[in-house]
């Protein structure tokens, strides 16, 4: 128990048991506590619903109420709070009822010491709460568990079929809902809009702010096809929503598949193209990320031509800051090396091979942050 002042509603009409109560409190209990006490079960229904109180003990036979139907009056009207019920020798039948109906203890007049009322009250106050904190939880991950189905269905189910490339994404979270994302979204231009982000921190607040996000690319891609404009524009919302709480890194790409060619714009997010002969380019940040400031312009980068056996990949700060048992990074290198490894692979496996090799980088450890993987292959 802590330290804090317990507050007591004992609810009993006869002087002597009241009398009887207030001395086995004041001779054992070792904390501050505060014992109120009334006559009626109206009174007593009417001093819960006015002040909060940690438990009630509560005399089954009353002026205006008997037996059973005493105890479910107050429970009903005491919500949430523990109840002990206090019987005589003579109708322990009805207080057993009482437990099996939601009381905590019951405790028989005349039968009760200090050891006993006190290890009753703290006992019905602990169960009480370790109750309420179960239900908290499990009414918590009910609503994240429906969040992150509702999340999972904005992600694309499939990569799209473009002539000419083989696409693939896959976002592993590290939580119910996540903080990264990635899509696929069709420019009015017949090109394809490719986004991989990553909002900081985590849990619901940054998944929101995922999902405004998408929402924001989605509709200004099918009126601008320039990325650096629609991340600019996207930055303005954002940065409004969101105050100082969260940013966004974020690159978007536009591939064209009849001139074979990639533009993109980065806040913060930083790609790379892998090409056949070997060579590696970083497709850096062109900004800042998004929602850091409302003046923040996203400029394009000039466009890459892409070759057969070129391949180009996001990932987000999950992959690179994936850690082993010893605390050693998984990093960008290691994670490009496994991609060039793969590169003959189709795009989906190549996306699989990264993810595999972070678990057993980290031993399978439980994963820190979201990871996610956007890979374009040049055929």
């Amino acid at each position: 128990m802590d330290s804090r002042r317990i507050r007591i509603l004992l609810v009993e009409d006869d002087p002597d048991d009241v009398w009887v109560m207030r001395g086995l409190l004041g001779d054992r209990w070792d904390g501050p506590f505060e014992l109120a006490q009334v006559e009626a079960l109206s009174a007593g229904i009417r001093r819960c619903q006015e002040e909060p109180f940690d438990i009630v003990l509560l005399d089954l036979s009353l002026p205006d109420s008997q037996g059973l139907e005493t105890f479910l009056a107050m429970h009903a009207q005491a919500e949430g709070v523990p109840i002990v019920v206090l019987t005589g020798c003579d109708d322990e039948s009805a207080a057993m009822r009482a437990v099996q109906a939601g009381a905590e203890d019951y405790l028989v007049k005349g039968q009760v010491d200090d050891n006993v009322l006190v290890r009753s009250i703290r006992y019905a106050i602990e169960r009480s709460r370790r109750h309420h904190a179960e239900e908290a939880l499990r009414a918590t991950s009910e609503e994240f568990r429906l969040a992150g189905e509702i999340q999972r269905r904005l992600f694309p189910a499939e990569p799209p079929a473009v002539e000419g490339f083989d696409i693939a994404g896959a976002l592993y979270p590290a939580k119910a809902t996540a903080g990264d994302y990635f899509d696929f979204i069709p420019m009015i231009d017949d090109c394809l809009g490719i986004v991989v982000g990553d909002v900081s921190s985590h849990g619901m607040g940054p998944a929101l702010l995922m999902s405004e996000t998408r929402a924001c690319l989605r509709t200004l891609a099918q009126t601008h096809f320039d990325v650096g404009d629609i991340l600019t524009r996207t930055n303005r919302v954002l940065a409004a929503d969101t105050g100082d709480f969260h940013f966004v890194t974020l690159a978007m790409a536009r591939l064209d598949p009849r001139e074979r060619t990639l533009v993109y714009a980065s806040a913060g997010q930083r790609g790379y193209l892998l090409e056949a002969s070997g060579n590696l380019e970083i497709l850096d940040s062109t900004s800042l990320p998004l929602g850091v400031s409302e003046q923040t312009v996203v400029p394009t980068a000039p466009p890459r031509s892409l070759g057969q056996g070129d391949v180009v990949t996001f990932f987000t700060d999950g992959v690179i800051e994936a850690e082993s048992p010893g605390k050693v990074r998984f990093g960008s290198e290691r994670a490009l090396d496994v991609i060039r490894a793969a590169k003959d692979e189709p795009a989906r496996r190549i996306t699989q091979r990264l993810y595999e090799e972070i678990c057993g980088f980290a031993r399978h450890q439980p994963q820190g942050d979201d990871i996610t993987v956007v890979v374009v292959k040049a055929e």
